[in-house]
């Protein structure tokens, strides 16, 4: 009768082991299928800006200049998605810095991009992939679109214009062919898991780092540390990265949060889903971070959002980690 009983003990647990594996397999191929698709949409973008820039060289008025500017704001919006995971395709991973180059503590974006306009080059995507990726992607263009519009009236400005924009297309070709294999495929269940929380734990840092560079100290912000703080959309920007943070945990059913409740661990799932819920829901009207660095409300709300993020941080790696079995090692922000 005992070895009957500790059989079934162990043809149950074996049961609950496969079980867990299938769910893991499965939420591999989801969080796959997620990144596939936004890399389709962020190289789609990419050429929706070209197109753009293209249009306002040929004709550079107010309105052309908005569209430029809208098509840009579109293509950050997707690379929100991507900016700081550091996991997954390592081909996909060498292009982050070409796409966008932050942070940019020193400003090397500004100074490269003024080195290349004072030269008598007319640059092209090509010539312009030998020189320092600041120059070559979404921060240059943002340069450009914000900072200095003037500067697209120059004889070489529109063409260092066009020449990063085709630079970024040429970024997202690759991004979404980097995506089309599942990264995670030939990986245990297990170690893909820990590849998935790896994953939303990074972009999690990236995003409250994103916060902590231009809050400074208290009484002493730092605006010009913000990420877009030239088209005043550093707000709108990490707001993005909330809600891909959001799609990432909740993997359309097949996630973390999933995961979870098939554990037993329903209250954590509960309030790791709210928390994201809550950050969103509460989210300030202002598109841009130095507005709000500007005044004590202000500041209180960024310390809010900071703290909701702290939250979602301490509950991956202090409750989600140990419930599944999970080691979580050092990611791309620790020891900045």
């Amino acid at each position: 009768m005992r070895k009957t009983i500790v059989a079934l003990s162990l043809i149950s647990a074996l049961a609950g082991l496969t079980a867990c594996n299938d769910n893991q397999e499965t939420s591999s191929a989801v969080i796959h299928q997620q990144h596939s698709k936004a890399a389709a949409a962020f190289s789609d973008a990419a050429r929706m800006l070209g197109s753009a820039v293209g249009e306002m060289c040929q004709a550079q008025t107010e309105k052309t200049l908005a569209a430029s500017r809208s098509a840009w704001q579109v293509l950050m919006q997707d690379w929100m998605i991507f900016q700081g995971r550091e996991k997954g395709s390592e081909q996909a991973l060498a292009l982050s810095w070409q796409i966008q180059f932050w942070p940019d503590k020193k400003d090397i974006t500004g100074r490269k991009m003024e080195q290349l306009l004072a030269q008598d080059t007319t640059w092209t995507a090509e010539s312009l992939a030998e020189q320092s990726v600041a120059v070559q992607g979404l921060g240059a263009m943002e340069w450009l679109l914000y900072a200095n519009p003037d500067r697209l009236s120059q004889t070489n400005g529109c063409a260092l214009a066009q020449a990063v924009s085709q630079r970024l297309i040429h970024s997202g070709e690759a991004l979404a062919e980097a995506w089309k294999a599942n990264p995670w495929q030939a990986m245990t269940p297990q170690l893909a898991l820990g590849e998935y929380v790896g994953a939303l734990t990074n972009q999690l840092d990236f995003a409250m780092k994103k916060l902590t560079l231009p809050m400074g100290k208290p009484g002493h912000p730092r605006p010009y540390q913000a990420e877009s703080w030239r088209s005043q959309t550093s707000m709108s920007h990490l707001k993005a990265n909330i809600q891909a943070m959001r799609s990432l945990y909740l993997a359309e059913g097949k996630g973390l949060d999933a995961l979870l409740r098939a554990q037993g661990e329903t209250a954590l799932a509960d309030r790791i889903a709210g928390q994201f819920d809550s950050l969103l829901a509460g989210w300030p009207q202002s598109a841009s971070m130095g507005a709000l660095l500007k005044t004590r409300d202000g500041y209180r709300e960024l310390i809010s959002i900071f703290n909701g993020m702290e939250y979602i941080r301490f509950a991956l790696h202090d409750e989600v980690s140990p419930a599944l079995g999970i080691v979580v090692g050092f990611n791309a922000t620790d020891g900045d």
